[in-house]
């Protein structure tokens, strides 16, 4: 059974942490921060989370080290990721699962995030949450009531989140492949999903929604990957499939005349054989509007009528 962490009241601490990447300017973490105390919340920056090493965010040790901390410490409630970026895949092996799994804490975050949201999910069953960030999304004004206000409804309050429409620009997904199916999410950023395949972090996609987005990859690569998870069984075995937002991934020109094909044409040929419900842009991912997805909550996607609804509270 999945771990619901407890909810987040006024007053309590959110621990804010770089597991990944450094963040660019130390200007985003202030205004980050600042975001949160408005609203009502207090905050903690790990010891090492202004570290730089090469394209991290410190040393594997450094970084690993304010992991543990904010989970062991009683005094944190909730744990918040800075940034995403490229580095958590070289910390799985080192996790202390057991102290995940004694200490659930509430944690968030996405793109490279992925691969621990999956991980705390597999190896301790704690419900992690997809989505917003400190200073890739508190720090700017821009959608942040929609991106902030949505997190911080699910994970203050213990009750079914309802549309992950509700709010956005977005009025209805669309569809790929009718039908309606209630189960568990589970899912993330494309290309840390096909990083898991064959490790012991890997996912179960198994009775379960599946939630792909993706950054800055050119589309022979989005199919590349799509293919992976084909081969893998991953996507024959979902219950349903959704997409959000596939951000600069636009069609390029090849420049020498190559045919190329839209995002939108590669998960039409290469899902034509999947038989479950299937939609695609719905408002999660690298966008500044992102909503959040609980993973191992349940929830119900209308791909007939392009709608992904959260049906049970994601903490307790």
């Amino acid at each position: 059974m999945p771990v619901k962490p407890k909810r987040l009241e006024p007053g309590m601490t959110i621990g804010l942490i770089a597991p990944a990447s450094a963040p660019g300017k130390l200007q985003s973490i202030k205004d980050g921060m600042a975001e949160l105390e408005k609203m009502g919340f207090k905050t903690r920056l790990a010891g090492n989370a202004k570290a730089k090493k090469g394209f991290l965010a410190g040393t594997d040790r450094q970084r690993l080290k304010d992991l543990h901390a904010m989970f062991r410490d009683p005094k944190i409630h909730a744990v918040i990721c800075l940034r995403g970026g490229y580095g958590t895949p070289r910390l799985l092996s080192h996790i202390d699962y057991d102290l995940i799994r004694k200490n659930p804490k509430i944690f968030v975050g996405f793109s490279d995030i992925t691969a621990l949201l999956i991980a705390f999910y597999k190896k301790a069953y704690l419900v992690g949450f997809h989505g917003p960030m400190v200073t890739s999304n508190f720090a700017h004004k821009k959608n942040r009531k929609y991106s902030m206000g949505g997190l911080f409804r699910m994970i203050t309050e213990p009750k079914p989140f309802g549309s992950i429409l509700t709010g956005s620009r977005t009025k209805r997904g669309k569809t790929l492949r009718k039908g309606k199916i209630t189960a568990p999410l589970v899912g993330g950023n494309l290309s840390l999903l096909v990083t898991l395949l064959e490790t012991p972090w890997s996912f179960s996609t198994k009775n379960c929604i599946l939630f792909i987005e993706e950054v800055g990859e050119a589309n022979y690569r989005i199919d590349r990957m799509i293919t992976q998870l084909l081969n893998a069984g991953k996507l024959h075995d979902a219950a349903g499939i959704v997409f959000g937002q596939f951000s600069d991934c636009e069609v390029k020109p090849t420049g020498d005349g190559r045919p190329t094909q839209t995002i939108d044409q590669i998960l039409r040929e290469r899902l034509e054989d999947i038989k479950c419900p299937i939609a695609c842009g719905f408002p999660f991912g690298h966008d500044s509007l992102t909503a959040t997805l609980p993973i191992g909550i349940r929830a119900t996607l209308n791909a007939t009528g392009g709608d992904l609804v959260i049906e049970e509270s994601a903490v307790k």
